[in-house]
């Protein structure tokens, strides 16, 4: 993400209340519409500042803001990273032993040369389009292949191009749209293509699978249509039950983007209930769950998801600073307090103010 609220402000991620306030009146001075005549370029700068200063003044929309931002953050990272591992079943073109040609059964017909005329013709259409077939499979597959190999050397383009040559000669194969897909999302970013291509390979199988759900409800996200993006999460859990990369990205969806806090945490608990899952998936898990759990007014169940996250990432500003909140809101200060200062020691700068406003303690 280049652009968000506090490169809009010029400030660090970690600035303090008063930075950001500062900052906010400095711009608000040189972008007012009142010193520029009433300049249209400027006015829409001024409300972009002032946007972001609403949201960055105030404690709790600004943590949930860090959130946000933190999960486009890791999401993007992991689209980047993204590899194409799925197995590869080809076959070679049917031997000549494997063909078969349908013997024309005897009819009884009158002799005449128009009959004998229009059966070899028609013959002979019968002969062009099962050559045409065969080599129409030949040459996509050969296409495919090739598509295979760039993709290993990240070629994109090529196979790109390879894979779009194939679906020319073989319109139903479904492995194509689906490679050709993840290209367009995690390379080019042209989520709308890639929809269309994952509908085609949608279509195109009798019982897709989960993951073709799940990448075409990323796209939706990174187009900012959330609800259709749960709904494409969903899709991908009733194709596969166990498929727990959908369980943790609807949570996602729903704790981050539609605000739906108890279906979010239902998500969480079926993603955690599975061992053997991604390490930082369920650290991340932990605090978003957490995190709902506080915003539902149940601080008390969001500290055991905090303190179990810490074991993971000890030495997280973050997760310190949400732990400190929980424990205020429970009238427990004193912990509230050591852990606000144990935030701002690993760099949460945000933690100041707390410390500043619930604990008496001023670090500046």
């Amino acid at each position: 993400m280049n652009q968000n609220y506090y490169t809009i402000l010029e400030v660090n991620p970690s600035a303090t209340a008063a930075e950001i306030k500062a900052a906010y009146k400095r711009l608000a001075r040189q972008y007012h519409p009142d010193k520029h005549q009433g300049n249209q370029l400027f006015e829409e700068k001024f409300k972009i500042v002032n946007e972001a200063y609403q949201v960055l003044s105030d404690e709790r929309k600004r943590a949930l803001y860090d959130l946000r931002l933190r999960y486009m953050v890791l999401q993007l990272q992991a689209m980047q990273q993204a590899q194409y591992q799925a197995p590869i079943v080809t076959r070679e073109p049917a031997s000549y032993a494997e063909r078969h040609y349908r013997n024309i059964p005897k009819r009884e017909f009158q002799r005449k040369d128009i009959k004998i005329i229009i059966g070899i013709f028609i013959g002979i259409i019968i002969a062009s389009l099962l050559v045409k077939l065969l080599m129409d499979h030949i040459t996509g597959m050969s296409n495919y292949r090739a598509a295979l190999q760039y993709t290993k050397t990240e070629q994109w383009s090529l196979a790109h191009s390879l894979l779009t040559k194939t679906i020319y000669f073989k319109p139903n194969f479904v492995d194509a749209y689906s490679r050709r897909a993840r290209i367009e999302m995690n390379v080019y970013q042209n989520y709308p293509a890639a929809i269309s291509d994952f509908n085609e390979a949608i279509k195109r199988t009798k019982q897709p699978s989960a993951d073709l759900f799940y990448d075409k409800g990323r796209c939706y996200e990174k187009l900012r249509r959330d609800t259709l993006a749960e709904t494409q999460m969903t899709k991908a859990l009733q194709a596969n039950q166990v498929f727990t990369p959908a369980y943790f990205e609807r949570g996602m969806i729903r704790a981050t983007l539609l605000n739906t806090y108890p279906q979010a945490i239902q998500d969480f608990d079926s993603f955690l209930k599975f061992p053997g899952t991604n390490a930082k998936m369920r650290n991340e898990a932990l605090l978003y769950r957490g995190y709902c759990y506080y915003l539902l007014g149940k601080p008390d169940k969001s500290i055991p998801d905090y303190e179990q996250a810490l074991t993971m990432d000890s030495q997280s500003g973050r997760l310190l600073y949400l732990l400190g909140k929980a424990y205020y809101d429970l009238d427990r200060k004193d912990e509230a307090c050591t852990n606000f200062l144990k935030a701002y020691k690993r760099g949460y700068g945000s933690a100041a103010y707390d410390l500043y406003q619930y604990c008496k303690i001023n670090v500046d």
